[in-house]
């Protein structure tokens, strides 16, 4: 189910229940007191936070961020119906009520939801944060294979398409994160991969082969400093 439909289905169902609690307001509890249409406006907020949950829920599809999404969604279902509740008191006692108590526990209720959603929504994005950047640097060095792959089916001399696909592996297999530590080496690699590139296009196949073992070296310093600083 793609995100748009599954915007659509929640709008609906909201939209149902919203519609057959207007109907049981209006044809069950005659409006009188500002009471009644205080709760009613805290009640159309609630209605409001439902949609405001489901929407930031869904907001991104990460199986990580989506987690940090559910108890916003649970937390708003609670505060639902303990709004329901409320202002179905308040309203049914309208005319013994006031208007403080109704104002005051229905603000406390909003306030609750509020500090909560603010919360699981800046978890939520703490954690997306972390995520793209574990993945930015995951994939950083892993797409240099990609590169040395493409080079070796280009080449026809069998002992730099070896030395070549065995550079390939090295880096696949090589540790994917990158730091501080190793960003000197990360550029060298990048570096190094690019002459051997222009070496292979060059027909340099010499150069190639020195550049793959170079290359090799730098990787093997590369997981050296990594090990080193976990």
């Amino acid at each position: 189910m793609n995100k748009r439909k599954a915007a659509g289905l929640s709008l609906a169902v909201v939209g149902i229940i919203f519609v057959i609690y207007n109907l049981f307001v209006f044809l069950l509890i005659k409006p009188q007191t500002s009471a009644f249409w205080i709760s009613y406006v805290f009640m159309l907020i609630a209605f409001g936070s439902q949609l405001f949950s489901l929407s930031q829920a869904g907001k991104s599809l990460d199986v990580e961020t989506v987690f940090f999404g559910i108890p916003l969604v649970s937390f708003s279902v609670f505060y639902f119906f303990a709004e329901l509740f409320a202002s179905t008191v308040f309203m049914l006692f309208q005319n013994h009520v006031g208007v403080i108590a109704p104002v005051l526990v229905q603000i406390l209720l909003l306030a609750v939801f509020a500090i909560f959603a603010i919360l699981s929504i800046a978890g939520r994005d703490a954690t997306k944060a972390v995520n793209d950047d574990y993945k930015s640097k995951r994939n950083g060095i892993k797409s240099l294979s990609v590169d040395v792959e493409l080079l070796a089916k280009d080449i026809s001399d069998p002992t730099l398409k070896k030395a070549l696909s065995r550079l390939a592996e090295n880096i696949r297999f090589s540790d994917p994160m990158t730091n501080d530590v190793v960003a000197d080496v990360d550029n060298r690699i990048r570096q190094g991969i690019d002459d051997l590139r222009e070496a292979c296009e060059e027909g340099r196949t010499e150069e190639a082969a020195a550049l793959c073992a170079r290359v090799d070296r730098m990787l093997v310093e590369r997981n050296r400093k990594l090990f080193v600083t976990k």
